[in-house]
């Protein structure tokens, strides 16, 4: 097999791993992946090292020089369909099924969207009034969230576009979640229970993914990675409290 086939393998799985990481996937089947894509060279040396921040891997035979690729990940969001995706091109690949070329070209051209800006606003809205439903949310509280359910779909849609850091944005948005659940419940004419309000309009920004991933890459002996993500959503959830009780004082103090 020509060197260049070797750096294609390589490329195609160092792409791979890349898009998984950045959608915040555990990183022992990152590592997995890469590696399946690169045994199919059949080199004696293959190694493959994914961390939250970075992704490392090896090609190494005695008839060659080695190719070793780092890549540093720098921005990760949640993004189930990626990882699927990937996982589909690379099974199909290993089975011999698509060639590696159609494999990279796959990658390349993951990012197609699936679904556009307004169709995501919309959805965390729907998210956000379903959730009042599963609260025992009565129809005071469905009605009189939706306003804070469009506050919160236009922070998210223009924070991702600003690329705000989540922590800043889940921060702002919180507050703006706590400060709107007291005016309403203050000037609305009919009962609302507010804690309904907030934990259902915070739910879009509770990092409950990124706390299951690290614990179970903590559980599969992926202690930095797991600590990491582990100490990302601890993070998030603390700049989330910090909004919500900033929230609430100030607009107690101006609704006195």
């Amino acid at each position: 097999m020509p060197e260049m086939d070797y750096e294609l393998y390589m490329d195609t799985a160092v792409l791979a791993g890349k898009i998984m990481l950045e959608s915040n996937a555990e990183t022992y089947r990152v590592e997995d992946t890469v590696t399946r894509i690169l045994q199919i060279t059949n080199l004696e040396m293959i190694d493959a090292l994914a961390l939250t921040t970075g992704l490392i891997a090896t090609l190494d035979s005695p008839h060659m020089h080695a190719i070793t690729v780092v890549k540093r990940i720098s921005n990760r969001t949640v993004n189930l369909n990626k990882i699927t995706k990937v996982n589909d091109v690379s099974r199909r690949l290993t089975e011999g099924v698509i060639t590696v070329h159609q494999a990279y070209d796959l990658l390349q051209n993951i990012d197609e969207i699936q679904y556009n800006e307004f169709q995501r606003d919309i959805a965390i809205i729907g998210f956000i009034q379903a959730i009042v439903l599963m609260f025992d949310g009565g129809k005071n509280e469905f009605i009189s969230i939706l306003p804070i359910s469009i506050a919160v779909s236009i922070m998210i849609h223009f924070g991702r576009s600003w690329r705000v850091k989540p922590f800043i944005l889940d921060m702002v948005a919180s507050f703006v979640i706590a400060l709107l659940a007291t005016i309403i419940s203050r000037y609305t004419p009919y009962p609302i229970q507010d804690d309904i309000l907030i934990i259902s309009a915070i739910m879009p920004l509770v990092p409950g993914t990124a706390l299951t991933i690290g614990v179970r890459d903590i559980f599969r002996g992926d202690y930095m990675s797991g600590g990491a993500k582990i100490l990302e959503a601890l993070m998030i959830a603390i700049f989330i409290a910090i909004g919500i009780g900033t929230g609430l004082i100030l607009g107690g103090q101006l609704l006195s």
